[in-house]
């Protein structure tokens, strides 16, 4: 038995007992003294220790069966994407019914996965990133909670916009699509809105057209502005994580802006946490910025070159 429960990390399946040779009642005198506790109907853990993340995913799996594939925000933690297991661990697997076990969230499909949305990880079946985000879609995930899945993907190197699209395809009606669709078109490569706060930005001005259109990475003297309104001299710097971490960039940064205010101009910066964590009250401050300025032929738009 102990055997078994290392090499299933702290996990053991009661057809695995019987085939050692215990009985169902030796069994629950097991758990009973605490040797064994039960995690799953007819799985069992290590009664002595605490589960692992990785053994109450073993445990998940082995509950469900064969076939089966951790989904959801599960598979997100195990990418990586976010900060822990939950205590709720969702798992998929095609089935004619829905196996149902307490703790889990069981996710039946009628076909198997395309073979590009299930990965193997530390010897588990896993929900692919492009799978995971539509699952997570699916379970009625806002637009910017699905966001900040995407930034975290992109920055860790494992978001894909091309297979993300092809598994929208795949999964063209289901629930939750529509949205990921328009933030996989708003990742693909763009060579002139550099970051996703700068994405994010324009999503956000086209859901609010109470605010100007501005001029977008437009070329103010010797530097590039992310948005600019040249009818109220204002220009709004975007610094995202990515862009503006190093010493040397902020120093840049600080020089743009006294050049800027120079020539008669006000700017105004939005950082990325500002941004994520402060929505609103950006909102409102780039309306009072806009309300200082006044439509005017003001010697700025010369600087455009």
């Amino acid at each position: 038995m102990t055997r078994a429960l290392r090499r299933n990390t702290g996990v053991v399946t009661s057809t695995e007992l019987e085939r050692f040779g215990f009985s169902g009642r030796e069994v629950e005198g097991f758990v009973q003294h605490g040797d064994l506790r039960r995690v799953h109907r007819g799985v069992y853990g290590d009664g002595r220790t605490q589960l692992s993340d990785q053994g109450r995913k073993v445990a998940a799996l082995l509950a469900v069966g064969h076939g089966s594939w951790i989904a959801g925000h599960a598979a997100a933690a195990d990418w990586g994407l976010e900060p822990g297991v939950p205590a709720v661990i969702e798992v998929g697997v095609r089935a004619e019914h829905t196996p149902r076990h307490r703790g889990l969230r069981v996710k039946r499909v009628t076909s198997e996965p395309h073979p590009s949305e299930i990965r193997r990880r530390r010897g588990l079946r896993v929900s692919s990133v492009p799978r995971l985000l539509i699952e997570i879609a699916a379970g009625g995930a806002t637009e910017e909670q699905l966001e900040v899945l995407i930034e975290k993907a992109v920055r860790k190197r494992l978001f894909n916009a091309k297979r993300l699209a092809e598994a929208l395809e795949r999964h063209a009606g289901e629930r939750g699509t529509g949205v990921l669709r328009a933030l996989c078109a708003d990742h693909l490569p763009d060579p002139a809105r550099k970051s996703g706060l700068e994405r994010s930005f324009d999503r956000f001005l086209r859901k609010h057209p109470e605010i100007p259109e501005p001029q977008r990475n437009i070329k103010l003297g010797p530097w590039e502005i992310d948005c600019y309104w040249p009818d109220y001299q204002l220009a709004l710097e975007l610094d995202g994580r990515d862009y503006h971490v190093m010493v040397e960039e902020m120093d840049r940064d600080r020089r743009k802006d006294t050049w800027l205010q120079l020539q008669g101009l006000r700017i105004m910066r939005v950082t990325d946490r500002r941004w994520k964590l402060h929505r609103d009250e950006v909102h409102q401050d780039l309306l009072a910025m806009l309300a200082l300025g006044r439509p005017s032929s003001t010697p700025a738009r010369a600087l455009l070159g």
